[in-house]
């Protein structure tokens, strides 16, 4: 008896983890070049050397959320350094493939 309610009880679990599905997309590029429009506080980066992308150019409407080297940098400073990112990672929203997040 103990047996049927632990294999019910299993089924049920691992039935409910094959459920859930990923928020953003993480995808790693060669190289960027990044666009920024002060105006409207949108931009663009354009990927290069990506096997993984949809896309060779993804948008943001604000700016992303920047990570070097562990630590969280000002957009201003990433859009002076962001050519020495090597193989950066750009964290995407699932539904609009808009850019979250730049970690480097």
């Amino acid at each position: 008896m103990k047996f049927f309610i632990g294999l019910i009880l299993f089924s049920v679990l691992s039935a409910t983890s094959h459920g859930v599905t990923a928020l953003d997309t993480a995808i790693e590029v060669g190289s960027i070049k990044v666009e920024y429009y002060d105006t409207s506080n949108t931009g663009v980066i354009h990927v290069y050397q990506c096997d993984s992308c949809t896309q060779s150019i993804y948008k943001f409407s604000t700016p992303p959320k920047v990570i070097r080297s562990g630590k969280v940098i000002d957009f201003k400073v990433f859009m002076n350094d962001y050519w020495n990112a090597k193989f950066p990672t750009l964290l995407l929203d699932n539904e609009s493939l808009s850019i979250l997040q730049v970690v480097y």
